[in-house]
């Protein structure tokens, strides 16, 4: 194969694969952002997340559907948050302290049942 065919190929591929990822980018719904977390402070509703996590991200949506304010700790970038997701028994995201009530991992129902109820 000719070294310029190959480039040709090789770019056409980058081209359409930015195509791709362009147009896929541009349908992914905003999450609201939330509060970050102040140790100072009491918070009746804090959700530990982390960046990558789909499932945070519906939290996030669902709880904005509801009008709930909440803080959040990103568990990767906050060595308190962590500590705290830990002593919660974490072992994925998400997971939402609820009013005292531990959720582990996104359940729309269980989250929509502790909305109604607060």
């Amino acid at each position: 194969m000719k070294p310029i065919t190959l480039f040709t190929l090789v770019l056409t591929a980058t081209v359409l694969m930015a195509s791709f990822y362009m147009i896929n980018a541009s349908r992914v719904q905003s999450v609201p952002e939330a509060l970050a977390c102040n140790a100072s402070e009491q918070n009746d509703i804090v959700l530990y997340s982390a960046v990558w996590c789909g499932y945070c991200k519906q939290t996030k949506q669902l709880l904005a559907k509801h009008n709930v304010n909440y803080c959040e700790y990103d568990i990767e970038r906050s060595a308190e948050g962590y500590e705290q997701f830990k002593m919660l028994g974490g072992q994925a995201v998400p997971l939402l302290q609820f009013n005292g009530s531990t959720i582990h991992g996104y359940n729309k129902s269980l989250i929509e049942n502790h909305i109604r109820n607060q």
